[in-house]
């Protein structure tokens, strides 16, 4: 049989575990932004030159 109070602790450990994935949730999304915008910034090193896809017209 269970007390009131465990009612209260397990209303409370179920409460903690949504938080707990809402949290996760949104680690998730913010490392996905970080990881995009490393990745547009390594794209901005190496910037492509006009013509660059018409380079090998040379040798048709």
């Amino acid at each position: 049989m269970t007390e009131p109070g465990d009612k209260e602790l397990l209303a409370e450990v179920a409460r903690l575990r949504e938080d707990v994935r809402q949290l996760r949730e949104i680690v998730n999304v913010l490392v996905n932004v970080v990881m995009e915008e490393d990745l547009e910034e390594e794209d901005q090193e190496f910037p492509s030159y006009p013509g660059n896809e018409n380079k090998f017209n040379i040798y048709n």
